[in-house]
């Protein structure tokens, strides 16, 4: 009342401080739209940014940070999965729009009731917060959406290349110099650089590359990665000495690579992280990009197995 006295107060009890209408389809409730595509930031009462999604407020605010992913993220709306109060301003917005609203501690819970007091009566309540809500898209089948907006990607960057498999291309960069297949449970090493579709570097082997995308760290050692083959099952490829499994997409590029091939393959997220996504570097629902040189049975390149050397 002593700030925004003539905010609009919603059903559940949150208040409406900003509201710029969109022009796109009307997001409804979690059934007619059970997921979104949003950017949201989130402050306190005094207008201290706890969180955000955004590059320009990240940077203002001095929490930036390069290996983050900044930018629009899917948002499942179902019961029990969304915050009641946030899913409830997206439910009257448009595609295209913008909502700035203050949600009540007790509406900051995953818990679902009917009317504002049961909240109350019901819920542990957290801090009041601020959220500035963008709606950029919403849909129903999130894999639907996904594979359109990955097949309008490689139809403009890539457009002759195909799918091998649901949700997956590869594309060939080099021919390998070997073309021999490897054996099961023989040892390989490659180099691969790990993407986002906007371009953004988040796992490299190579060094200079993680310079440069800002994703070096002086604690890692940057060489080829040992990559234990699997002639029967690609799903059973495992990296490293200690056999740690890796996401079903690389796994599918590396199998399809001989000795001496360079190339990169672009998956939807149920061959990569999934609903979950990767710490802050990878978001929920992503797409991903493997760049990958297969060096052989050796770090130099070299096609034999060294006599000397044990894999």
């Amino acid at each position: 009342s002593t700030h925004y006295p003539n905010a609009d107060k919603t059903v559940l009890g949150s208040y409406i401080i900003e509201d710029i209408p969109g022009s796109g389809e009307l997001v409804g409730d979690d059934e007619k739209s059970p997921y979104v595509y949003a950017t949201c930031t989130i402050s306190d009462l005094e207008g201290n940014i706890s969180s955000t999604d955004s590059k320009v407020i990240a940077q203002q605010i001095g929490s930036y940070n390069q290996t983050n992913y900044y930018g629009p993220g899917v948002v499942g709306r179902q019961k029990g999965y969304s915050i009641a109060g946030v899913n409830e301003i997206m439910s009257t917005m448009r595609v295209g729009g913008t909502r700035k609203a203050i949600v009540p501690g007790w509406l900051i819970s995953t818990e679902s009731y009917n009317n504002e007091q049961d909240y109350i009566d019901n819920v542990e309540s957290k801090t009041n917060a601020i959220y500035t809500i963008s709606i950029k898209d919403q849909f129903k089948d999130v894999e639907k959406w996904e594979l359109d907006s990955l097949e309008r990607y490689m139809k403009r960057h890539y457009p002759t290349a195909d799918t091998l498999m649901k949700g997956f291309y590869y594309i060939r960069t080099a021919e390998p110099i070997d073309t021999t297949s490897f054996k099961d449970e023989e040892v390989v090493y490659l180099n691969y650089t790990g993407r986002l579709l906007n371009g953004q570097v988040f796992d490299t082997t190579i060094e200079d590359t993680a310079k440069v995308h800002h994703t070096y760290s002086a604690k890692r050692s940057y060489k080829p990665t040992k990559v234990n083959w699997n002639k029967d099952d690609y799903k059973k490829i495992t990296l490293g000495s200690d056999k740690s499994s890796t996401v079903t997409g690389f796994a599918k590029l590396v199998s399809l690579m001989k000795a001496g091939e360079k190339g990169f393959a672009v998956f939807y997220s149920p061959l990569g992280y999934k609903d979950t996504g990767s710490g802050k570097n990878i978001p929920s629902y992503s797409p991903l990009i493997f760049e990958v040189q297969l060096l052989g049975l050796n770090e130099d390149g070299s096609i034999s197995p060294k006599k000397d050397e044990k894999n």
